[in-house]
């Protein structure tokens, strides 16, 4: 059985929530897909401190509260794991592992999914352990952390964390790292500490992260940190989008201005949005401007 639709927004974080809603209030009914609970990353945050409107708030309790702004104006929220997409004449095929959808455009809100590699890395989320430096850096303030991971995103993770803590541990697989403008300014900072060629073993502590064990040049160390931001391990959600041979950056998926794809009628929002600041703020927002997007789109192709 197929279930026809206009438009189908796929995952029900703050993008796709936000999406949604916009297309709720013109006139257009989405149907809005999430294969866990609606929230996305907010469900990972033990405090959100950086939302315009809200002062310092858990994120479980800002996923709610974008959640209910949705429902009120009549959003649901269907449960479905999407398992691939796929492009025919025009339409889309979405198939979950239950159900087969058709729909005249899709947009992928999927964010990106942190999976933890580390021992005592998943007992410790939200316990000191953090995927945004952006998000949970605050609150670590003048305390000694460790961030493990390379690229330019870690130098840029890494010196927001270097201005606000006491003591950074910079902790990186590459035994060589990369000389750049960003790199050569975090590692000239008097608090930073770098250990090229390092792997972390454990995150070991009680009720929250106290200490890391990383090994480096076959020698073991032990370090007392207040929290780790282990950056290696996240990826986008976007495997199931392969069928379509969309050209990916890096796993992330190029737009443009009206946040559609190479792809014409597959839009993109949130964190799985090629772009340089991946925020609650700025998912939201890529959420509003699918929605004007995909309106844009549908009148284009007379849908109705």
């Amino acid at each position: 059985m197929m279930i026809e639709n206009k438009v189908i927004i796929i995952g029900a974080g703050p993008a796709g929530l936000s999406c949604a809603l916009y297309l709720k209030r013109a006139g257009v009914d989405p149907l809005l897909l999430e294969k866990g609970a609606p929230g996305g990353k907010l469900l990972n945050l033990a405090e959100v401190a950086n939302y315009p409107g809200f002062g310092p708030i858990d994120g479980f309790a800002l996923a709610q509260a974008f959640l209910a702004g949705a429902e009120s104006q009549g959003v649901k929220v269907t449960p479905a794991e999407i398992v691939s997409v796929i492009s025919k004449e025009g339409r889309f095929e979405v198939q979950s592992r239950n159900e087969n959808f058709w729909a005249d455009a899709v947009v992928v809100a999927s964010g990106l999914a942190n999976v933890p590699t580390i021992p005592g890395e998943k007992e410790h989320l939200q316990k000191g352990v953090s995927y945004c430096a952006t998000c949970d850096g605050p609150l670590f303030r003048k305390k000694d952390v460790a961030l493990y991971g390379a690229g330019e995103k870690a130098d840029e993770e890494g010196l927001y964390l270097a201005a606000l803590v006491h003591k950074l541990y910079f902790l990186s697989p590459e035994r060589i790292l990369e000389t750049t403008p960003l790199s050569h300014e975090l590692f000239a900072r008097d608090n930073v500490e770098k250990y090229p060629g390092a792997k972390i073993l454990q995150i070991r502590g009680q009720s929250a992260v106290e200490s890391i064990l990383f090994e480096q040049n076959d020698q073991q160390k032990e370090v007392g940190v207040s929290a780790i931001f282990p950056l290696l391990g996240e990826k986008s959600a976007s495997a199931f989008l392969s069928p379509l041979a969309l050209a990916l950056d890096r796993g992330f998926i190029p737009v443009d201005s009206s946040m559609m794809s190479a792809c014409p009628g597959l839009f993109a929002c949130g964190d799985i949005v090629k772009k340089t600041l991946r925020q609650i703020v700025t998912a939201a927002s890529d959420g509003a401007l699918a929605s004007q997007g995909v309106l844009s789109y549908l009148r284009s192709k007379g849908v109705k």
